[in-house]
């Protein structure tokens, strides 16, 4: 049990640097406070020079902070100590944004706080919070993502299951493959289809055809039964998925869902790429929530899992030939290399996936039929790499030369030094040998424009090449770590901003365009392959409501889940441009996402949404009835 609370106040101002946070340390335990530092991490940070009240010092490494209270102060029990800090570098929006996690160290012991929601003026607070209406359906069937064609006419009203009783090996394998998935998912329900029995049960029989497309499936209801044709195995497993939906619904709100019995239901999805990306670097999550979260992408029928599996704060894949990476690469917290960020600052925070587990869990999802994307984010969002391996660094820069956006110092690999590229094809040989997806994503983003320029190495090497900029520089990088990638059998992905300085030949490069709505055209335009994912519709970690009560990021503003639903990822394309368009992708973002519960709270039901756009053509798409099949959604 802890000993000491920790309250926070936002007192917003015209300008950052006269922003305010207040922070009152109470004693709570029995004995006395002496001779101590508070380290706390928190999204609103002290920009460089901000000014104390009574405090003696402060240092920042990005979120975490440490502070010295002022000499000879003590606190009895039931004693407050209150200080200020006055310049922030961003404001407050939201409760989370202030300390999240704090801890005492005094005579070489570590105490853990407990940190009180960020409070602020009522005038921020809108009272707006997360909403999805109870909805209405037109048609009683539970699917999602909701297909192109469906014409039923009649309904069964005392069905339970589907009988798989005459069909061939291969179908009754695929068909037990969805039960597996059902039950996993909701293992109080009944199994969606039996192999042999009577009573309550729908004949289901299959067919191949070849006018379909490989993703493409025919339902056929009537009173005979069911048939179900596909064009491929995805396709069959597509439609035992719409099926085994529909049997989930009629036995959860059999008020509201029914089996069909007269009609047929046509389908293929939108888009090639319907995409889910998730962060294990901030926060990590283990196998079984892996696991759990592609049997819910394959749920919404989306093929594809982007993980980002390396970031600043942790390097959480096993590299054989470089196994300091996931030893201190991947823990963070006192007594570690790495400070404690966003979460558990008390203890150290670590976790890593092993190249065995990787495996498996590469070949559970492509059962499912998703691909697996690996992300190993380069040149920036390195810290992790560099505290491990210092000598990827130019040693001659000047350690604060320059501060990423998220606040940290020099986090991005040096393009001037050989070794770099030593390294880079090393690990991604061990990536390509790990993952059979056809790209390797690379990051590429928000590097600082100041990165580099510090660096004798990194000056001499711009001079020789005539690179004008940093972004020149990085288009360099990106240049060599896409041949590396091409020696190894792979195609490069990475952020937008790979295009940036001169970018690199757009054949055979996927971009994801992030940073706003017009960059997919903007790359589109360019001649890249796009998945459209942006930051103010498509990113999950934003908030969801404007009061302050709700949790979430807000640097994008503001996405509701209809307005998540409502977003057509085409806006802006002409018709040439629409059908380069490869996808979309929805990305989970894990700075805020500290447990299940706020994940679930920020990303269900807005991944649906994702995976309704890329599926499901704009004209058959419907918020009422979204916001109604929401309420059977499976969650994390």
């Amino acid at each position: 049990m802890t000993g000491f609370a920790l309250d926070s106040y936002f007192r917003p101002a015209d300008r950052l640097q006269d922003a305010r946070l207040e922070i009152a340390l109470t004693n709570t335990g029995s004995e006395e406070l002496s001779s101590f530092t508070l380290a706390y991490t928190s999204l609103a940070r002290a920009r460089p020079g901000a000014r104390l009240e009574n405090a003696a010092a402060i240092t920042r490494v990005a979120n975490f902070h440490e502070v010295t209270p002022p000499d000879g102060l003590s606190l009895r029990p039931g004693e407050t100590w209150s200080f200020a800090i006055q310049g922030l570098t961003n404001a407050a929006r939201h409760r989370l944004d202030g300390p999240k996690s704090a801890y005492l160290t005094a005579s070489g012991t570590v105490r853990d706080v407990l940190c009180n929601d960020l409070e602020a003026p009522g005038i921020l607070d809108t009272g707006e919070r997360k909403s999805v209406p109870p909805g209405q359906v037109d048609l009683p069937l539970y699917i999602v993502p909701w297909p192109q064609t469906v014409a039923v006419d009649s309904c069964r009203p005392d069905a339970r299951a589907f009988l798989v009783e005459t069909a061939g090996a291969q179908d009754k394998a695929a068909a037990n493959k969805i039960n597996g998935l059902a039950r996993r998912l909701f293992p109080e329900a009944p199994a969606p289809f039996r192999f042999s029995g009577t009573h309550g049960l729908v004949p289901l029989t299959f067919q191949q055809e070849n006018t379909l497309p490989a993703d493409g499936y025919r339902l056929t209801f009537s009173p005979d039964g069911a048939a179900l044709a596909s064009g491929g195995t995805t396709g069959r497993d597509y439609g035992l998925t719409v099926l085994a939906q529909i049997a989930y619904g009629a036995h959860s709100d059999p008020d509201t869902y029914r089996f069909p019995a007269q009609g047929v239901i046509e389908d293929q999805p939108r888009f090639s790429w319907r995409g889910t990306h998730l962060d294990v670097s901030r926060h990590f999550r283990g196998p079984n929530d892996i696991i759990r979260l592609l049997d819910i992408l394959a749920w919404a029928r989306m093929n594809v899992f982007q993980w980002h599996l390396t970031d600043d704060e942790g390097w959480r894949l096993e590299i054989k030939a470089y196994p300091e990476l996931t030893i201190s690469g991947a823990r963070r917290g006192p007594g570690c290399r790495q400070v404690a960020q966003l979460g558990f600052a008390s203890s150290v925070y670590q976790g890593a996936y092993s190249q065995d587990t990787v495996r498996g869990i590469v070949a559970h999802a492509a059962s499912l039929n998703i691909d697996v994307l690996p992300e190993i984010d380069v040149p920036g969002h390195s810290t992790a790499l560099l505290k491990t391996y210092p000598h990827f660094a130019d040693q001659a820069e000047t350690p604060d030369s320059y501060q990423s956006v998220q606040g940290y110092p020099n986090n991005a690999l040096n393009p001037a030094m050989e070794e770099t590229y030593t390294f880079l094809k090393t690990v991604f040989a061990e990536v390509a040998d790990l993952f059979p997806c056809a790209y390797v994503h690379i990051g590429g983003d928000e590097v600082d424009a100041h990165s580099w320029l510090a660096s004798p190495k990194a000056r001499r090497l711009m001079e020789e090449r005539g690179l004008q900029d940093t972004m020149e520089l990085q288009a360099y990088f990106m240049r060599r770590v896409r041949d590396i990638l091409k020696g190894l059998g792979k195609k490069l992905a990475g952020w937008d901003e790979v295009s940036h300085g001169g970018g690199i030949d757009p054949e055979g490069v996927l971009l994801m365009a992030w940073q706003k709505p017009e960059v997919t055209r903007d790359l589109v335009d360019q001649g890249y392959e796009v998945i459209c994912t942006p930051g103010q519709h498509y990113y999950l970690d934003m908030a969801q409501a404007s009061g302050w009560q709700e949790p979430g990021a807000s640097w994008a503003g503001v996405s509701t889940p209809q307005a998540a639903y409502d977003y057509e990822p085409s806006t802006g394309l002409s018709n040439a441009g629409k059908g380069a368009l490869k996808g979309v992708q929805a990305c989970i973002w894990c700075e805020h996402l500290i447990d299940n519960r706020l994940f679930n709270h920020m990303v269900f039901p807005r991944l649906y949404a994702v995976a309704e756009a890329g599926w499901t053509e704009p004209r058959h798409k419907d918020w009422q009835r979204f916001a109604a099949l929401s309420a059977l959604f499976p969650e994390l």
